[in-house]
């Protein structure tokens, strides 16, 4: 018990004693004037002691911030460093309202998904967008457009990308719109056409040459510019829709990527039922490494007043840290374009609801 004789006798009384314990009371009730005195006006003295005797779990950590706020994150480092085990989900509880502490890890509560992009930094990025404004946008419950008047050629853009499944919902759709009626070569024009025609230059589409007239490039682009014009327009709607489903599934994978660096695994969504009857769908996500997380925080700001009292929340304690002591996250390069397998399967995915909207 060597480190005894740093303490005068009236401490190592308090040690031996049941006395220690009134005063750890009177410090929880916010009383430390009546006995600052007893261990010179030191917090940090009072909490050195009370470290010793081992009873750190007894002390409301708030307090130490409430009497002296410079040493605030010195001591709390001390105390979570001493005890990982017993005092992170301790100092958690009492500073961090938006993580929840479940049998397989600490997971951050979200206010939105939205939330997420503030941990990317905003410096300049490509075609005027910064990391952070291209996370929100990817993780925004608004759908984000970013490209418009992606196709050039219909036929060849959509209708060749077909599945066999949807060319033949495509040539459903056309007998309904153009099928088994009278049309004249004055106003269609192509050789499949002329070779269905008769000496007036009429012809019908039919179920039985239906196919062929969709597996004909030159017979679609003309009935495309005629009666099925508002089809085509749908059409490219649908090119633009998978075109930017792509994109975003893309950026979204990028930025998934980088917040790997601080969480486990995509979000979940948890579902409540409000009194009013009102379904409320909250997102969580894993923290990977809380404990790192907090420990950084302290140890860059000791002395300071800049605390985890103050910043009471992961994100803004997180966040003050990356902009002061760390980094933020950013995208690396990422391709201009998806991939075009990727718009093909939206395409096919999306075509029937587009085929009749």
């Amino acid at each position: 018990m060597r480190w005894l004789r740093e303490f005068p006798p009236f401490f190592i009384f308090i040690f031996m004693s049941s006395g220690l314990s009134n005063f750890i009371d009177k410090f929880n009730n916010g009383d430390w004037d009546d006995i600052s005195s007893a261990f010179g006006n030191d917090v940090g003295r009072f909490i050195s002691l009370v470290k010793r005797r081992g009873l750190l779990n007894q002390i409301k950590l708030h307090r130490i911030h409430d009497e002296d706020v410079y040493i605030f994150n010195e001591v709390l480092l001390n105390i979570l460093e001493s005890n990982p085990q017993e005092m992170l989900p301790k100092i958690v509880k009492e500073f961090i309202g938006d993580v929840e502490i479940r049998p397989d890890g600490y997971y951050l509560r979200l206010r939105d998904l939205e939330e997420l992009s503030e941990f990317f930094e905003e410096s300049s990025y490509r075609r005027d967008y910064d990391s952070r404004s291209i996370a929100k946008k990817v993780l925004s419950e608004d759908w984000w457009e970013p490209y418009s008047d992606t196709v050039h050629d219909v036929y060849k853009d959509i209708v060749e990308e077909l599945n066999e499944k949807n060319k033949k919902a495509l040539a459903e759709r056309m007998l309904e719109l153009v099928g088994n009626e009278e049309l004249s070569l004055d106003d269609y024009k192509s050789d499949l056409f002329e070779d269905m025609s008769d000496d007036d230059g009429r012809f019908i589409i039919t179920e039985s040459n239906v196919m062929s007239v969709v597996e004909d490039e030159d017979s679609m682009n003309s009935l495309f510019k005629g009666d099925l014009n508002d089809l085509k327009d749908q059409l490219r709607w649908l090119g633009d829709e998978a075109y930017n489903q792509a994109y975003n599934d893309m950026m979204f994978k990028s930025v998934m990527s980088e917040l790997s660096t601080i969480f486990e695994g995509n979000h979940e969504w948890e579902q409540k039922e409000r009194k009013d009857g009102k379904v409320v769908y909250t997102p969580y996500i894993k923290i990977r490494d809380i404990y790192g997380d907090i420990q950084d925080f302290l140890s860059a700001f000791k002395g300071y007043s800049d605390t985890l009292y103050d910043y009471n929340s992961y994100t803004s304690f997180k966040t003050y840290w990356m902009d002061n002591d760390g980094e933020f996250l950013k995208l690396g390069r990422v391709d201009d374009y998806p991939s075009q397998s990727d718009i093909d399967n939206n395409i096919n995915d999306g075509f029937i609801d587009r085929l009749y909207s």
